[in-house]
């Protein structure tokens, strides 16, 4: 009868989780998990893998890390070779999401040999879209663009219309950040179209943050702030916090851009309170980045140099390289509003080594950054 009863929370787990409700699906798996017998290795493999994907989608990377690691332990037990596969890759999107690098590089990638192995095209390219946003983190873009493209070949191939739609937000993600504003809009365009006709909340949320973003780098910050909107409606409908907090910081650095600094203060004080609670330290970056021009923009100059000398360690104590270019960005733009007559060319050249064109021009505060 147990069995039985963990069958029935399980599959209203499921029913939630496919409407993208995370935190009632979370419930729904944890009950179930309780009733599952020890010798139900299968059953409670599967739910450690559901539980630690419905913490990640709202941002619990360390507890969903900590699911995972039981779902790879009963996975190298009593599963198969495709089980371990998939509790690797939610250990290594779990780990990205603390901003650990190595290590999420080294189980996403052991999860794609398996894949490979076991000639499972749907399996290898969800890996490749994770070691694309891995590679996205780490700064390195042109990496990152390569595994996209190789998951997005592999969807097309399979006609996989969730694969594909993912794997085109991540290039119009990685695009826009190679400063290639164009090309992102038409890719997130595209996942859009992809997503909303397979009916996918999620992936119809992340497609409209991409396009209010592809918006904002053009310039266009009233269609962009009609798609900031139109996102957080949707995550905080599902519950993702992480997703809510990175498009909050996107608002907040279009209001920025309009002069409205009120607006663009809450927005980046809501959106760090979700990357502390979180530990996304990469967030953080964004959000005190944004917090230390305002301070500039409105004469609080220590209090500026304080926020811009806090992002610098974080970036600089993780392999966060992109973030690392917008802060020595940051650093000359305060030095030339002191008066001083200090060149690009450095940290341009530290843009194009991590395959970025976003600083071609010269640029002013307050800063659209990508």
């Amino acid at each position: 009868m147990r069995r039985e009863e963990g069958d029935r929370y399980f599959q209203l787990g499921e029913q939630k989780r496919i409407e993208s409700h995370f935190a009632e699906a979370l419930e729904a798996y944890e009950d179930a998990l309780t009733r599952y017998p020890e010798e139900a290795i299968a059953e409670r493999l599967l739910c450690y893998q559901k539980i630690g994907d419905c913490l990640r989608m709202m941002g619990e990377f360390g507890s969903a890390k900590e699911s995972f690691r039981l779902a790879l332990t009963l996975a190298e037990k009593g599963g198969d070779e495709a089980d371990v596969a998939d509790a690797l890759v939610g250990l290594g999107l779990s780990l990205r999401g603390l901003g650990e690098v190595k290590e999420a590089h080294k189980h996403l990638e052991r999860a794609r040999g398996i894949y490979e192995e076991w000639e499972d095209p749907e399996g290898e390219a969800y890996a490749l879209w994770a070691i694309g946003g891995l590679w996205r983190i780490a700064g390195e873009l042109r990496w990152a663009k390569l595994a996209f493209e190789e998951a997005l070949s592999l969807s097309e191939g399979m006609g996989d219309s969730t694969g594909i739609g993912y794997a085109l937000c991540g290039l119009g993600g990685v695009t826009r950040v190679m400063g290639h504003y164009r090309d992102s809009l038409s890719y997130y365009t595209r996942a859009h179209t992809t997503l909303k006709e397979i009916k996918d909340v999620f992936g119809t949320a992340y497609s409209f943050c991409g396009i209010a973003n592809a918006h904002r780098m053009a310039e266009d910050f009233e269609r962009a702030l009609g798609y900031f909107d139109r996102a957080t409606s949707l995550y905080q409908k599902i519950g993702d916090r992480i997703s809510y907090a990175y498009t909050r910081w996107g608002e907040g650095t279009t209001f920025k851009m309009v002069g409205k600094e009120e607006e663009a203060l809450e927005a980046f004080q809501a959106a760090e309170a979700v990357f502390q609670a979180t530990e996304d330290r990469r967030g953080m970056i964004y959000t005190l980045l944004g917090r230390g021009e305002l301070a500039l923009l409105g004469g609080a100059v220590t209090d500026a140099e304080g926020l811009l000398s806090e992002a610098l360690g974080i970036a600089e104590a993780r392999p966060f390289r992109l973030e690392l270019c917008h802060c020595h960005l940051l650093q000359i733009l305060f030095r030339r509003e002191s008066g001083e007559q200090v060149s690009f060319a450095e940290v341009r050249k530290e843009y194009r080594h991590v395959g970025s064109d976003f600083l071609q021009r010269e640029v002013a505060l307050p800063l659209n950054l990508p």
